[in-house]
């Protein structure tokens, strides 16, 4: 095996939704991923943490490699890895190694054979997040597809996307004399952990029948979408008794939760600015929803959630005269804006 160099990319196109996509240039070089050329897995860029949001193109083409390794699988196992820390260290004896370094833990020797400048920066360094998350995508591939000839030789026995991870946790031949993953151990337990994270990375499905926000008879919409006298009202406004429950609409994905305004402990008023306690929903498929002025949140960013679930309570937090729920659909989303906001009522059924 030798070092395998990749093509430059620049501006890389990441699958926000089926038939939704969006541009992330990189410094001047250009190139561009399909966002049918992995898996079927779509990814969630905003389930990313901030600080690493900007590394989502090359988790695109890292899990653009090989269809088993799909982008969402990537970022569930860089996650497991690292926790987007590209300065993390695990320190193993050289016995074993050597330490792990970088946003996707690769050691010395193993860098040696997959490692290169994949961003062209003139670095080539596992340190360096761009190269390491595309080394791990290579990795990975040509663990999958070692261990397929494994299954079908009667080698190992067990999952070819399993067995890989295996491998990269603890190598190849740990995973051979096992006869496959390890019965015990962290070896063992690893598949399994990046596996319960990649639906978190993963974007939801089209949205289907809509669950209204509020229950029914609880409410009084007092404020239409972009009316005459508000026209720069991206949503409408449902009059609520405080401490309501407030609904998902549909599947989704938690893209933020939190205070938009100075304060929100207490209630808000018509000068204070911003949606108070809010909620913006990714539902996939260019759909997402937002939901402000709550007393208080139940979901936290990136947690998944299904139609009907309670994503927190009425209240009249941040930029608000009494409470209510200001509720907002967007087309083409993320990210949220004027420009996505279209008129909620059609999809409420109102």
């Amino acid at each position: 095996m030798g070092s395998l160099a990749g093509p430059a990319i620049g501006a890389l196109v990441v699958a926000l939704a089926a038939g939704s996509v969006a541009v992330i240039g990189i410094g001047a070089l250009a190139t561009t991923v399909s966002s049918t050329a992995a898996g079927a897995g779509q990814l969630n860029v905003d389930a990313i943490p901030a600080h690493a949001r900007h590394l989502a193109p090359w988790v695109i083409r890292a899990g653009s490699v090989c269809e088993a390794v799909d982008p969402p699988t990537v970022a569930a196992q860089i996650d497991l890895e690292s926790g987007w820390n590209p300065a993390a260290v695990a320190h193993n004896p050289a016995g074993r190694g050597g330490d792990a370094v970088g946003i996707a833990q690769f050691q010395t020797g193993t860098w040696a054979t997959w490692g290169g400048d994949y961003d062209q920066d003139g670095r080539n360094d596992p340190g360096d997040p761009e190269d390491a998350i595309v080394a791990m995508g290579r990795l990975m591939c040509d663990h999958v597809a070692w261990a397929t000839r494994g299954v079908d030789t009667g080698l190992v026995t067990g999952d070819p996307l399993d067995l890989a991870w295996a491998a990269y946790f603890c190598g190849r031949n740990c995973v051979i004399l096992a006869g496959g993953v390890p019965a015990s151990g962290l070896a063992h337990d690893y598949p399994g952990q990046v596996r319960s994270r990649i639906s978190r990375y993963t974007l939801v499905a089209a949205v289907g029948s809509w669950v209204f926000p509020l229950p029914a008879e609880s409410y009084e919409l007092v404020s239409r979408f972009r009316t005459a006298e508000r026209p720069s009202h991206d949503g409408v406004d449902l009059a609520a008794q405080t401490g309501n429950p407030i609904y998902a609409v549909a599947d989704g994905v938690v893209l933020a939760a939190g205070c938009t305004s100075a304060y929100c402990d207490r209630p808000g008023s018509p000068g204070l600015g911003g949606c108070g306690l809010r909620v913006n929903l990714n539902h996939g498929n260019g759909f997402a929803t937002r939901y402000c002025h709550a007393v208080r949140l139940n979901v936290t960013a990136g947690a998944l959630v299904k139609a009907g679930d309670v994503l927190g309570w009425v209240g009249s937090t941040g930029n608000s005269s009494g409470p209510h729920l200001h509720f907002e659909v967007h087309r083409n989303a993320p990210p949220l804006s004027s420009a996505t906001a279209v008129d909620p009522l059609p999809y409420l059924g109102l």
